[in-house]
Order: structure tokens, then sequence, then C-alpha cells
């Protein structure tokens, strides 16, 4: 799973893009940069099905492996 985000850093606090499908997964992408808004860290982060694979502290690209 890649994310390649292309919002500009410092311009949003938090974002969430939940329950997207795609390739017949469900996948939710986090962006919440101090941890308070989702509860689930700081931090860009890829969930597929449910399941954190991918993350990073700062708004950059980033990529995990598809469980």
């Amino acid at each position: 799973m890649d994310v390649h985000p292309l919002l500009p850093a410092g311009t949003w606090d938090w974002f969430c893009l939940d329950d997207v499908r795609y390739h017949g997964r469900t996948r939710t992408i986090l962006w919440d940069r101090d941890g308070r808004r989702y509860g689930r860290g700081a931090g860009l982060s890829g969930w597929p099905n449910g399941i954190r694979i991918a993350d990073t502290s700062d708004l950059r690209p980033v990529t995990g492996a598809l469980p």
C-alpha cells in the first residue's frame, strides 16, 4: 500500500479517508498532526481492512506491505 499525500505540509492538522474501497479491500488513510483528533497516534497512517501497515510522523509518502 503506497500513500502519496498531495496536501502541502502545514496546511491541515488532520484528515481521514475512511472506508474507501480499492481493489476489493477497504482502506483508511489518516493524517493527525498531534494524535489527538483520532486517537490512533500522530502522523500519517494507512489501514487496509482495519490493520495498520504503514505510518510516518510527518506528511510524506509512506509504503506498507499488504497482508
